[in-house]
């Protein structure tokens, strides 16, 4: 630029438009040092590696986060490589140093303290912007907590950092806490915020401080890690962008699956995966309002380590169904829950179902857990998917004779609620219901009350019926593929006859049980349950259907079952005992099919309805019970013929001699119980 050169270009200036000031960002200061940032960031390192004096030092790290700040504006790339240079300096990721030299070079040297306060900070400061160096922090997490230099809880220590021994904080702009109100600290310009802890806390006088104080080289170390505030780097995620906070679930749930892990025992391996899944658990109740946009991904994630070809179920699945059900209840307390609760539900039974021992080692909690949702949180349970789970978890989880009592108290407490029943979860109750009546060593009062219960759920299938298929749990949620998208079920997909197959099976199931009291009262609640699901079984086709798979099938189980016992040696008290149940389960047939006679006998298949309701008549009067005697069926079914009989007559479904109907009634009689005939066939 000579002197004329320099005449031309103010010449030229004036011919051209006025500048005009733009306020621009920092995408400028970006683009300018994109261009510098590898040899810059190299320069830094090889400047902090070489160098022993602490001023150096400290430019060091004020130049690190001089470099941070400017990466956050969409230099991700050159944020990790940061990130993994000074990760390198902290000795806690050299793979050939066993554990006494880490442990002795990061005692003995200011570097590598000052290397993994400045990790942890810009971890802290600057999380938005890292992508792939997050499992190169996850890395240093798993060495410390592997030389035992983390305490049982990083987020009980975060809350206690604020000890008396330190000086008051306050929260900058930048998000960094720093000292205030103390000269001595630095000052708050722009700039110098950051590097306020190094100047009070990584200096040669506080080390002196320290040792002066009688500090051990261990309570050294963690008040170095207390400053670092690991715990608030996953527990403040809640703006973390989704990239980011994909990356942070990818590395740690791919390091507790045992990825790029090796440990020397198992209990090691037990405090690697429960610190992973603490890590995780902090970061699902940071993100509980957002769930639906990164658990997928997170369920993925657990269904990709569980292929690892070395994977252990063993503690993985039993530290992750922990830590996921806490994260449940979360959303389950809060308000916003739309689209959460199917997803974390679905990566609960992944865990029980990866190894189903977990629902023994963690049933206190899990009962716990389940009691809890479902005595405070029952309305918030949106899905068949949610109900399903909570209330397999109560039966599995309630089985143990000291949690039976909190088991089945939570489900009489639910069912005595009709408003709690509703379409979404009535199945599940009564799985769930069936479940602890089948328990061999229940207590015999509950299982009444429960089956009582059972059986007036006959009455809530009635009222959804007469209100146009409509509920209060009207909204039904299907998993789709995805397990991500939420379907809502039309009203009319209720199908009343459904639900009640589904409580007549669980009763006629309970008719089979080995106490003689349960099962009794399961043929009666059976018989209840049809009376009051009368206004659904008016229909010939409905009426025929539930006899032949509940009541008919009861009676024949039932049969087959006392011709067992009657085959085996010293089996007489059960023999009898089955044979009572028999006789009731009989006297039920014969209530409830006159009950329902008048729909029964519009059936176009009514004969052979008709026909097999007498070769049950006939199976049981000629049952043998081999050594034990005489059968005392022969003394009951007369009696219910006789009842049947008379009762057809009375309404005209047999008529006169002739009919076809009446032909083969009588000569039925004639072969199951001769002796009526000339009673009930006097023409």
């Amino acid at each position: 630029m000579n002197p004329n050169r320099w005449v031309q270009l103010v010449n030229r200036a004036k011919n051209i438009e006025p500048f005009i000031l733009c306020d621009f960002d920092r995408r400028l200061g970006r683009d300018m040092f994109a261009a510098i940032a590898g040899p810059s960031i190299a320069t830094l390192a090889a400047v902090f590696e070489h160098s022993d004096e602490e001023e150096i030092l400290h430019e060091c790290i004020e130049a690190l986060f001089s470099i941070a700040r400017i990466a956050q504006y969409g230099l991700e790339d050159t944020l990790d490589e940061l990130l993994c240079s000074f990760c390198k300096f902290t000795t806690l990721l050299n793979p050939y140093a066993s554990a006494e030299e880490t442990l002795y070079a990061f005692s003995h040297d200011i570097k590598p303290k000052m290397a993994m306060m400045a990790v942890f900070t810009i971890a802290n400061t600057f999380k938005d912007s890292i992508r792939g160096g997050w499992r190169t922090i996850i890395e240093c997490l798993l060495k410390l907590k592997r030389l035992k230099l983390l305490p049982q809880s990083l987020f009980e220590m975060d809350n206690a950092s604020n000890s008396v021994t330190e000086p008051p904080m306050e929260k900058l702009e930048s998000g960094v806490v720093v000292p205030s109100q103390d000269p001595k600290f630095g000052n708050r310009q722009h700039g110098s915020g950051i590097m306020a802890r190094f100047l009070s806390f990584m200096s040669m006088e506080s080390v002196e401080e320290a040792l002066n104080l009688g500090l051990s080289e261990f309570e050294q170390n963690m008040t170095v890690i207390q400053q670092c505030r690991i715990g608030s780097i996953f527990s403040t995620s809640s703006t973390v962008p989704e990239e980011s906070l994909l990356s942070i679930g990818r590395c740690i749930i791919f390091a507790a699956a045992g990825k790029g892990q090796k440990f020397s025992t198992p209990v090691e391996e037990e405090e690697t995966v429960a610190f992973c899944w603490e890590l995780i658990t902090a970061v699902g109740l940071a993100n509980t309002h957002r769930i639906p946009t990164f658990w997928p991904q997170y369920h993925d994630y657990l269904l990709e380590v569980a292929q690892f070809p070395l994977f252990s179920p063993i503690p993985f699945s039993e530290k992750a169904i922990v830590s996921l059900m806490r994260i449940c209840l979360k959303i389950l307390a809060s308000d916003q829950q739309e689209g959460s609760e199917e997803l974390i539900f679905k990566s609960i039974n992944l865990m029980w179902r990866m190894e189903k021992e977990i629902l023994e080692t963690c049933y206190e909690f899990l009962l716990q857990s389940a009691i809890k949702i479902i005595t405070e949180y029952p309305t918030k349970l949106q899905t068949q998917l949610g109900w399903m789970s909570v209330l397999h978890l109560l039966s599995v989880t309630g089985r143990h004779p000291e949690t039976y009592d909190q088991g089945v108290e939570t489900l009489i407490t639910l069912m005595s609620n009709p408003t709690q029943i509703t379409r979404t979860n009535y199945t599940y109750c009564i799985d769930c219901a069936f479940a602890f009546v089948a328990l061999r060593n229940s207590r015999i009062e509950k299982n009444v009350k429960i089956m009582d219960m059972l059986a007036d759920t006959a009455s809530l299938l009635v009222e959804w019926y007469r209100a146009g298929y409509s509920d209060p749990g009207s909204s039904v949620s299907v998993a789709s593929n995805s397990g991500s998208s939420l379907i809502e079920e039309p009203a009319r997909s209720y199908n009343p006859i459904s639900f009640f197959q589904r409580l007549g099976e669980s009763l006629k199931k309970t008719s089979l049980a080995r106490r003689e009291e349960v099962r009794n009262h399961a043929v009666i609640s059976l018989k209840k349950s049809f009376i009051l699901a009368e206004d659904i079984l008016f229909t010939p086709i409905t009426c025929t259907n539930s006899f032949y798979n509940i009541i008919f099938a009861m009676v024949d189980d039932l049969h087959e079952k006392m011709l067992q016992y009657s085959r085996r040696e010293n089996a007489e008290k059960e023999t009898r005992s089955m044979e009572g149940t028999l006789k009731h389960s009989m006297e039920v047939l014969t209530d409830v099919y006159l009950h329902f006679l008048k729909p029964i006998a519009e059936s176009p298949d009514f004969r052979t309805f008709w026909l097999g309701i007498l070769r049950r008549m006939d199976t049981c009067m000629k049952a043998e019970l081999a050594e034990y005697g005489a059968s005392k069926m022969p003394e009951v079914i007369p009696d219910l013929l006789r009842k049947i009989v008379t009762s057809m007559k009375e309404k005209e479904i047999l008529t006169r001699a002739g009919d076809d109907l009446w032909d083969t009634t009588f000569y039925q009689i004639q072969w199951i119980a001769p002796a009526l005939t000339d009673e009930l066939f006097p023409e």
